[in-house]
């Protein structure tokens, strides 16, 4: 270990914080490649990004166009494909997620320890012989301290960024049709399509609707109901943890205060969005026809 790290606890040392940035930029590679790889033996027809959009528009036709709420079999498959996808990427993304926080915690205890460490090696043998116990401070001091204190800022709002990822594909995974319908929007104009989009756009607006259309309006709440649930638990979450911290802002030490409060401003900040994102749920799935509209590129 070196001596820059003496005394300094494990889980904050360099060398753990560099496996876990290694971990960490491993898997924002796996949240990238990893599916297309891991499905390409079973779904490899849909690797190609054309192929995909090409076939999502054909089953859309051939749904729309039977009339039954029952989907057909490319539709099936292709909804099964989008599942996958996006289960695969909750898996790794709620491992970075992991990986992320353990992270910024080990930036900040290495942030935090920093005050000890310094404070206790500039009190020499000498002057604690004598009673003295006045600090020395070197410039250097400085230079850490407001370096491991933006990693830890960065880290943790990378994690807070990272949540947001984990909470959009399991709503994608929750309800695979509607995040799959955008994906019609590049797959030509040919096999009726625009023809199943101008029939979809005046369906909504009519009081009674196709079966087929029925179902994807029940889709379009679910997804955004899925989120609206998701959305409420993290702000439960964050409110606490920022009252929390916001409570005890002033005790501790200088750096302790200083991350307490950074720490309630982030998850101030992040609750904020988490109730706009509940607000726009609720009135999403409430009219969900703006949603469908709005996945199937109607305007």
């Amino acid at each position: 270990m070196r001596s820059s790290d003496a005394g300094t606890p494990a889980m904050s040392s360099r060398s753990a914080i560099g496996l876990l940035l290694g971990i960490g930029s491993a898997l924002v590679g796996a949240f990238v490649f990893a599916p297309a790889a891991l499905l390409s033996g079973t779904y490899g027809a849909y690797s190609d990004e054309t192929a995909l959009r090409d076939a999502v528009g054909r089953a859309l036709v051939e749904y729309w166009q039977s009339g039954r709420p029952q989907f057909p079999a490319l539709l099936v498959t292709l909804v099964d494909y989008w599942f996958r996808w996006h289960a695969i990427k909750v898996v790794i993304s709620l491992s970075m997620f992991v990986v992320f926080a353990l992270l910024a915690a080990a930036l900040w205890r290495r942030y935090l320890h920093g005050a000890t460490r310094h404070a206790a090696d500039a009190i020499s043998p000498t002057r604690r012989a004598v009673g003295s116990i006045s600090p020395t401070r070197h410039p250097a001091d400085g230079i850490g301290r407001t370096r491991h204190a933006l990693g830890a800022i960065g880290a943790t709002v990378f994690t807070v960024l990272v949540m947001g990822v984990l909470v959009l594909n399991i709503q994608a995974t929750a309800v695979p049709l509607v995040a799959l319908l955008p994906l019609q929007a590049g797959g030509g104009s040919g096999s009726g399509l625009d023809r199943t989009l101008t029939e979809m756009r005046e369906g909504l607006t009519a009081p009674a609707g196709s079966p087929a259309l029925t179902v994807l309006l029940g889709e379009a709440e679910r997804y955004q109901w899925v989120m609206v649930a998701m959305a409420v638990t993290a702000l439960t979450v964050a409110g606490l943890a920022g009252a929390f911290l916001w409570r005890r802002r002033g005790t501790g030490g200088v750096r302790v205060r200083f991350m307490r409060r950074t720490l309630t401003v982030i998850l101030a900040l992040t609750a904020s969005l988490l109730l706009l994102v509940v607000a726009g749920g609720v009135v999403s799935a409430i009219e969900p026809a703006g949603t469908l509209r709005a996945a199937l590129g109607l305007g």
